[in-house]
């Protein structure tokens, strides 16, 4: 259309989040941190720290959800 300036199109760079979540009866150390093996989509393997939260599921659910909102603040540059 005449008069119309072209409009800048910036595409951003896609990524992937892999996690997991299981819920069990009792309490487990929140200090060990196990390390699992993740297939990455380029066919490398990485590496994914576990982490462990006890309280109730409301508790675990408050820090999780603060959790996240941590790892995206670290990673506000991506």
């Amino acid at each position: 259309m005449a008069g119309q300036k072209p409009t800048l199109t910036l595409l951003k760079t896609q990524y992937t989040l892999s996690y997991g979540m299981r819920l069990d009866r009792g309490t487990a150390s929140e200090f060990a941190h196990p390390h699992v093996a993740v297939p990455l989509p380029d066919g490398t393997e990485g590496g994914m720290a576990l982490h462990v939260i006890n309280g109730t599921p409301e508790e675990i659910k408050a820090r999780l959800l603060e959790s996240v909102d941590a790892f995206f603040e670290l990673h506000a540059d991506a």
